[in-house]
């Protein structure tokens, strides 16, 4: 089965900098994490992101809660990561991974590192040849490493999903064709 490379090569996850200056209210940071991370909603009949995820992730303490009921650039970051995240790994590891995130980094930097790492991993994964694999054990320090796994993991997934939604629409096609 062939997957369009293209699709993958271009995914862009957003920078720090590309995240609205301004707070938003919680169904703004619905629509802006639901618009950007669109190629990481694996299951398209669920939603990426709710209110009532939010409230969760709030309740649970992965998330702190807005300021006068609005979101800021670190909410968003979290969600981010919690939304890439949460197909593969519980909510308590995601926690931890932001944990780690923020006690090393800058929560600009840290973010900033793992979209990369994520983009690349996707690209190793799609295109082996041109970006070459990138080992765990490679990595500069242990927190990079956490993060390198992680990125792998989403990449993964998001390529699996991938050749899953290929396969159904092809089966989809012959069915219609044998009828």
């Amino acid at each position: 089965m062939n997957l369009k490379k293209d699709s993958l090569l271009n995914i862009h996850l957003p920078r720090w900098e590309e995240f609205p200056a301004f707070e938003l209210y919680v169904d703004q940071v619905i629509a802006f994490i639901c618009e950007k991370l669109e190629p990481f909603n694996f299951n398209s009949e669920e939603p990426l992101l709710t209110q009532s995820m939010i409230n969760n992730y709030v309740k649970n303490g992965v998330l702190n809660p807005p300021i006068k009921k609005k979101y800021n650039k670190t909410h968003l970051a979290k969600l981010v990561v919690i939304c890439i995240g949460k197909r593969m790994l519980p909510l308590s590891y995601i926690a931890e991974a932001i944990t780690v995130m923020s006690r090393v980094f800058d929560i600009e930097e840290g973010y900033d590192l793992l979209c990369d790492e994520i983009e690349y991993e996707i690209r190793s994964t799609a295109a082996p040849e041109d970006f070459p694999p990138r080992s765990i054990s490679s990595a500069d320090s242990r927190k990079v490493a956490l993060m390198r796994s992680l990125a792998s993991a989403v990449a993964r997934i998001l390529v699996f999903d991938r050749f899953i939604e290929q396969r159904r629409r092809l089966s989809a096609i012959a069915l219609n064709i044998n009828k």
